[in-house]
């Protein structure tokens, strides 16, 4: 819901919740003004009708056409003038009536009279019925009026508001600009815009640091490992003994670890930079199809059986390059921690990507697999970024990843759901069971 329609909800809120207690307040003010003028109108009426007693002369029986009653009473009542009111109804009129009565005691020429008086006055049902006719007009203009104002406030006071949200919207820190954001002559849109303009600055100078930070590292940890594997494999050439041998297989296992490791954090920058743009849509079982060839040599030599389940035509968002690396390294990691002889279940379907295999259990928690430089049962060939990788590629393509293990069975599961991909074509099963003599297809 926009901030303006919040606004214009709460002040209707506002006056619904107060608009029945001021129009109570009103009522009583009204009606008790009413009561009051007319009490002392019939008072005057009655003090003119004591002073003609006063001075002997006769009352007329009407007096400013209000009826008179005079009475001779024996003692003074402590209260000079009672008021009182009653409604009843009318025969004559067929009609309720509210009748105010007003008696008023004066002693006169050693006497006491009564003298009292009466009019007829506005009825408290008539009083209410014309305060809701006008409360049901007053809520209604006040219901547009708040409506119209919001809009235009919303259309003239928060335009630059609406455009610092778009510029944000659009903001990107692989464009390496800084935002110019609309002028406001509003003090919290200058904070807001003064914030978010020093963030914004900081952002890309950060983003920009961390790149060229992390691109001379991996270029420069580069250089140091080509020269070292360069040398190593000149000193395997001249006579060396057994035991330099091993030593030598040593330092170049762990140098192409570290050549390994260069990659994947490089990649991971990348994948945290968001650096790999999606402009058109893939064939995801092709891809698949190409990567899984690509470790046939190793299925063999673990004489491990495979089984994939594909539909066709698979169509997902995702860059070329990054769905190649997320099937090799899930493939990877079923076969790493395979058993001779085992098996791997490859299934995809339009809204998974599932890899089952088989293996020992896991021997640290599920939740730890997918951080960086974790690795089931501590492979000794394996530099713990796999599913760190994975994880993180699918963070970025909008992906879910999880993993389970029952029955001895692993599974690795990639969930395509959010970006609903498209079948193109109804669902082809094959299965492929890798010995020594079989290849990938």
């Amino acid at each position: 819901m926009k901030l303006v329609d919040k606004l214009t909800l709460w002040l209707v809120g506002v006056v619904f919740l107060v608009t029945p207690i001021s129009m109570v307040i009103s009522y009583r003010s009204i009606r008790d003004n009413i009561h009051e003028a007319e009490i002392n109108r019939l008072q005057d009426v009655n003090d003119k009708v004591a002073s003609q007693i006063r001075a002997g002369i006769p009352p007329h029986k009407y007096i400013l056409d209000r009826p008179i009653d005079i009475k001779k009473i024996g003692v003074m009542p402590a209260l000079q003038t009672n008021a009182s009111s009653h409604n009843f109804y009318n025969p004559e009129l067929k009609r309720d009536e509210c009748r105010l009565d007003v008696v008023s005691y004066y002693k006169i020429n050693n006497a006491v009279y009564s003298i009292s008086t009466y009019n007829y006055i506005a009825r408290s049902q008539l009083i209410v019925q014309g305060m809701m006719r006008a409360l049901l007009w007053k809520m209604l203009l006040i219901i547009v009026g708040v409506a119209v104002t919001a809009r235009f406030i919303s259309r003239y006071v928060f335009s630059s508001f609406e455009k610092t949200l778009n510029i944000i919207k659009s903001f990107s820190l692989r464009q390496k600009e800084k935002i110019v954001l609309p002028p406001t002559t509003t003090a919290e849109f200058k904070q807001l815009n003064f914030f978010l303009k020093k963030m914004t600055d900081i952002a890309l100078e950060d983003y920009s640091r961390v790149k060229e930070f992390s691109e001379n590292a991996s270029h420069e940890v580069q250089t140091p490992l080509a020269v070292i594997r360069s040398k190593l494999e000149l000193l395997a050439e001249t006579s060396i003994n057994e035991t330099q041998a091993i030593l030598m297989d040593d330092m170049q296992n762990a140098v192409e670890r570290l050549v390994k490791i260069n990659r994947s954090l490089l990649l991971l920058t990348k994948l945290d930079n968001f650096e790999f743009e999606v402009n058109e849509s893939i064939t995801f079982c092709k891809i698949a199809k190409e990567s899984i060839r690509s470790f046939d040599h190793w299925i063999q030599l673990k004489n491990i059986n495979v089984i994939q389940k594909f539909d066709k035509e698979v169509t997902l968002q995702i860059h070329p390059s990054l769905a190649e690396i997320l099937v090799s390294n899930l493939l990877s990691n079923a076969i790493r921690y395979n058993v001779d002889g085992g098996q791997i279940i490859l299934t995809l379907t339009k809204n998974a990507f599932i890899v089952t295999n088989t293996g020992l259990p896991p021997q640290i928690e599920p939740e730890l697999l997918f951080r960086r430089f974790k690795k089931s049962n501590q492979s000794a060939d394996s530099i713990g970024l796999g599913l760190s990788i994975v994880k993180q590629i699918c963070t970025v393509n909008n992906f879910k990843v999880n993993y389970h293990y029952g029955n001895g069975l692993h599974t690795l599961r990639v969930d395509f759901t959010e970006q609903q991909p498209v079948i193109k074509a109804p669902e082809e099963t094959t299965e492929f069971i890798f010995n020594e003599n079989t290849v990938l297809a």
